[in-house]
């Protein structure tokens, strides 16, 4: 679910980023719209150190994959983070993609901890709420769906942790729909379930991403298989709906051909 955040004024920024070379030190300088801050928020054990090193290690920030079991995830790096396998605090990461420097607040999940997920919002252009697909909404998904609220922060949820035993997409969806928003309408479904899941289906551009098992972050991108064919048409047409709703402009594009250009389908979403 994308919601639209007003403009900030007043302020015009720029980040230096340094970084050694073989002459010494190197600076780029990144022009305020070429800066994300975006938060990672849910509950706690939900996944989110594990996504934001994943993120950073596919952007080719780190030359390795971090994991929270082994104590290498980038953003948890107090001893006693290690050795709990939990965030303590709001942490901080960043990687270039794209032109663009993102940087990942990396918010604590339990809710001693919840103050510092507060903070970390009150500073994020955007956030990604992740929903463990077993568990499903779970309260300090809701208490940080709140914060997003309060300072009008867009957020999109992410459903995590698909390949785990008794995952499930559709359960987890319905309690995020029945919790919070008929708004959210999924952008993407995913292939398999449990140990079977290997990818996600784009409803956007109706193509099927599957990745390797073999921790590389690689994917392979093809047609949607046929099994999913007719359920991803109705998901899509769900969302090219629910974009065509967010603006008159685009009712009339979608009442006249039932369908929404890719151009136009991703301004709407926006």
């Amino acid at each position: 679910s994308v919601e639209t955040r007003p403009e900030s004024s007043g302020f015009s920024l720029a980040v230096l980023s340094f970084g050694l070379s073989s002459r010494g030190f190197s600076m780029k300088v990144y022009d305020a719209p070429d800066i994300r801050n975006v938060a990672f928020i849910g509950h706690g054990d939900c996944g989110k150190t594990s996504l934001v090193s994943a993120l950073l290690f596919v952007a080719g920030a780190v030359n390795r994959l971090g994991r929270v079991d082994d104590g290498t995830a980038t953003t948890d790096f107090d001893e006693e983070e290690i050795d709990r396998k939990i965030s303590l605090q709001t942490s901080l990461a960043h990687l270039e993609w794209r032109g663009t420097k993102v940087n990942l607040i990396d918010t604590p999940g339990y809710a001693a901890f919840a103050a510092d997920a507060k903070a970390g919002l009150a500073v994020a252009d955007a956030a990604l709420l992740l929903v463990e697909a077993v568990a499903g909404v779970q309260v300090i998904t809701e208490r940080v769906f709140q914060y997003c609220q309060e300072y009008q922060v867009p957020r999109v949820f992410v459903i995590n942790k698909l390949d785990r035993e008794n995952a499930s997409f559709e359960r987890t969806m319905q309690s995020i729909l029945e919790r919070f928003d008929r708004r959210a309408v999924p952008i993407q479904i995913p292939m398999g379930a449990e140990t079977g899941f290997e990818g996600i289906v784009d409803l956007i551009t109706m193509k099927a991403h599957r990745y390797l098992k073999d921790g590389s972050g690689q994917a392979t991108t093809g047609d949607v298989p046929a099994d999913l064919a007719d359920l991803a048409k109705e998901y899509h047409a769900k969302l090219v709906e629910m974009v065509a709703e967010s603006d008159d402009a685009l009712m009339e594009i979608f009442f006249e051909g039932g369908e929404i250009p890719h151009d136009k389908m991703v301004a709407g979403l926006h």
